[in-house]
């Protein structure tokens, strides 16, 4: 097959997936229409309307928010935010409809403004924030709460010596077993969680003590789990 066939056939199946688009784009407005009873033109107005009120009311809360934490923090000065952070926080944001996740965005906001604060903001976090639940943030904030009662946040090598077993947590916060098998695992997926592992130094493989992992039965911080927290919760 010559260059210009190869062209023309890449052209041909563009033109089908364009169609195919199009057609499905009508029949979800013919389906619209279907259920609100108005015409297609009407119902989508009406959709994007709606989104950008919506959207546009939550981004106005976002700021009264805030700007609350910042003078709850005492800010005057505050820093520029990087684009790059700043426009997914305000994409995401928008969308959120559970306030306690919503207050994790306006934390992670707040942080990157405030000139005080001195902790690392990562791109990362915001992939975070939309992988976790409210409860999932609730448990990391009293696994840190435990940990900064006795100054054992930092140096972040002190962390593996901290843990918290299962059973603590799921009194703690009225988890139910598999409840809590499900924000731990998906807490180590993101790596803000970490198995403990315990040393047994009465059995000994060459010079190296023997380790017991623990899974989910008991867990400590990792070290960007603690930034997570200061970023986005704190």
């Amino acid at each position: 097959m010559s260059d210009t066939e190869e062209i023309a056939k890449a052209i041909q199946e563009s033109a089908k997936l364009g169609q195919r688009g199009l057609e499905t784009a009508e029949k979800a407005a013919t389906f619209f229409a279907k259920v609100f009873k108005e015409p297609v033109d009407e119902i989508s107005g009406m959709v994007t309307d709606k989104l950008r009120f919506i959207r546009w009311k939550r981004l106005i809360q976002m700021s009264e928010e805030v700007e609350q934490i910042l003078k709850t923090k005492g800010v005057i000065h505050t820093r520029a935010v990087p684009p790059k952070i700043a426009l997914p926080i305000f994409e995401d944001a928008t969308l959120e409809e559970d306030p306690n996740i919503q207050d994790l965005w306006n934390h992670l906001l707040a942080n990157a403004m405030n000139t005080d604060f001195n902790s690392e903001i990562r791109y990362g976090f915001i992939d975070m924030i939309e992988g976790i639940t409210a409860r999932e943030a609730q448990l990391l904030n009293e696994f840190y709460s435990a940990l900064d009662r006795e100054n054992e946040t930092r140096p972040f090598s002190n962390l593996c010596n901290h843990n918290v077993t299962k059973e603590q947590l799921k009194k703690e916060l009225s988890l139910t077993l598999d409840d809590y098998a499900i924000a731990a695992n998906n807490l180590m997926r993101l790596q803000l969680i970490a198995p403990a592992i315990f040393f047994k130094n009465v059995i000994r493989v060459g010079s190296e003590p023997m380790t017991i992992y623990k899974g989910i039965d008991a867990i400590t911080m990792t070290p960007l789990g603690v930034l997570f927290v200061e970023a986005c919760i704190r």
